[in-house]
């Protein structure tokens, strides 16, 4: 059971995968978790009340960032820009920098094409080294609840697995046993009765190609296989699908085996990568896998877009606008 929790804590279908070397590098930030009214929605929200309005596109995919080149913009075919972004419906965007934050999963399947000319095969490697997996949620909600009402956790330990086993050989048949368990969302004023179960790995991936009619039977058949209780029946699912999502394709990052700090650092460092004549810092890159102590999490991303930004306002001041710990500002 513990090994499938740190499994959906490092987001990997198996510890074997997570490098023990630099596995002391992740810090826990201090403080308790917080949960924001109506999701990251709310987040969002807020942070772009702060913004002019029309500033964001939205629905608009980028299918290629084009670097070290000459381009004009049609608004200003005067001025050159090192940068070009190009669009899936052929809008172009030319800048002097451009500031990558695509989950790791994607850019692991499409660096070939994303960035050209293509990155530099430090990078690449390192990209390729980096883990990168699964974690997803399963909410179920019931009328009335069954568990006592200071029940935090509810596990599930299988009579035949052994305590080292956190892999079955038949994923389409024991998916369900990758569940560590399910935890108690509280207070249930707020939220019902609802249970939020955890799974990760490729069993995770598969249960997304399943209905939600065939999840929530199979997550009725377990709670009442556990319980003893043969009339309890969920009355509403939800699950997360990020594997399948193709702007995701998985969760957050962990350092697998064979990989350091050192591949993070070279996943962070700007293109070009060394001083030439060409105008630096054209493309950069932010998001939670770059980030040394707080890869896999929000705050690990949202340090990370500080720290790129930082760069730039360095870079134009010579002189660093925010010199305080970027620790310190959460």
């Amino acid at each position: 059971m513990m090994l499938k929790l740190e499994c959906c804590f490092s987001g990997t279908h198996s510890m074997d995968l997570v490098g023990l070397g630099a596995f002391g590098g992740y810090k826990t930030l201090p403080g308790l978790d917080c949960t924001f009214p109506g999701g990251y929605e709310g987040l969002i929200d807020a942070m772009m009340k702060g913004l002019p309005e029309g500033i964001v596109s939205y629905n608009n995919p980028v299918k290629c960032v084009h670097w070290n080149g000459s381009f004009r913009g049609a608004n200003s075919p005067e001025q050159t820009f090192p940068v070009m972004v190009e669009c899936e419906n052929g809008e172009t965007i030319p800048a002097n920098h451009v500031i990558v934050t695509v989950p790791l999963g994607y850019l692991k399947e499409h660096y070939e094409t994303l960035i050209k000319p293509p990155l530099p095969l430090s990078k690449v490697h390192s990209i390729q080294r980096m883990g990168f997996g699964t974690n997803n949620k399963i909410f179920l909600e019931f009328e009335e609840p069954f568990w006592e009402p200071d029940c935090e956790v509810i596990n599930l330990i299988w009579e035949d697995e052994t305590p080292l086993a956190d892999v079955k050989p038949d994923v389409n048949q024991f998916w369900m046993k990758k569940i560590f368990g399910f935890t108690v969302l509280h207070p249930p004023e707020r939220y019902g009765h609802v249970l939020c179960g955890w799974i990760a790995g490729h069993e995770s991936e598969y249960m997304e190609t399943l209905s939600d009619t065939e999840v929530k039977n199979y997550m009725t058949e377990v709670i009442r296989k556990f319980s003893g209780n043969p009339s309890i029946t969920p009355k509403r699912i939800l699950q997360s699908k990020w594997h399948s999502d193709p702007y995701t394709k998985g969760s957050y990052s962990y350092v697998a085996v064979g990989c350091s700090g050192s591949d993070i650092e070279n996943i962070v460092q700007p293109l070009p990568l060394q001083e030439t004549d060409t105008k630096p810092l054209q493309v950069l890159f932010a998001g939670e896998a770059t980030h040394q102590s707080f890869y896999s999490t929000t705050h690990g991303a949202l340090l990370s877009g500080w720290r790129e930004a930082d760069r730039l306002i360095t870079h134009y001041t010579q002189s660093p606008l925010i010199s305080q710990n970027f620790s310190s500002k959460l």
